[in-house]
């Protein structure tokens, strides 16, 4: 599957409905007009340093937009992640983060963490999250998801039916990039493959 998404770039748009955003932060700042309220991206990447890279200028261009951010993600400690943010948002991270305003957790902490994946629990907390960022004030919840500890802990058809029911926009006001590196999207079935192409609107690779 590497080398299918390598090489088969029309797959690669028809996931897209047309639009590709490049996995580069520079031109990231070009194609973010393209992000908007309601979007439920794919990031395919080839490494976590990429993904995470990205992950960043992702979450900073929200803050800017008056947005609650929040990274889910396992690949870094809390500290790590803080102090990047401090670095890359050029922001008062823990004064954000104690008003939730930049929200950190682990995938365990925020998607199975009493060692089971349970999607109307998951949709119940996005719901009440979001409610709770306009009562704050922010416009819209933008989060970025690792999805790494699904394949970790062997929650993948979990994962991938939970994406199918998202949908392509989301119907409440949050925007989402879902996580994925090559070599995880390598161990799905063609089935599976197509579902996540169905329920993105853009992929970000």
């Amino acid at each position: 599957m590497i080398s299918y998404l390598k090489k088969q770039t029309k797959i690669l748009t028809a996931m897209t409905r047309g639009i590709i955003l490049m996995r580069t932060t520079t031109q990231l700042t070009s194609y973010s007009n393209l992000i908007h309220k309601g979007d439920h991206i794919i990031g395919v990447y080839p490494n976590k340093e990429i993904e995470l890279d990205l992950a960043f200028e992702f979450l900073k261009d929200g803050l800017q937009r008056n947005e609650t951010v929040m990274l889910v993600t396992e690949a870094l400690s809390k500290t790590e992640i803080r102090k990047k943010m401090k670095t890359i948002f050029k922001v008062d991270v823990d004064k954000l983060e104690a008003e939730n305003d930049i929200i950190i957790k682990t995938t365990k902490e925020w998607y199975f963490p009493d060692g089971s994946f349970t999607a109307n629990k998951i949709r119940d907390q996005w719901s009440n999250l979001i409610d709770y960022s306009n009562k704050n004030g922010r416009n819209n919840l933008r989060v970025f998801e690792d999805t790494s500890s699904f394949f970790k802990h062997g929650f993948v058809r979990e994962l991938v039916h939970y994406e199918s029911e998202l949908g392509q926009k989301f119907i409440f006001q949050n925007t989402a990039i879902c996580g994925y590196l090559y070599e995880e999207i390598d161990t799905l079935t063609l089935k599976q493959f197509r579902t996540l192409q169905e329920c993105h609107n853009l992929v970000w690779f």
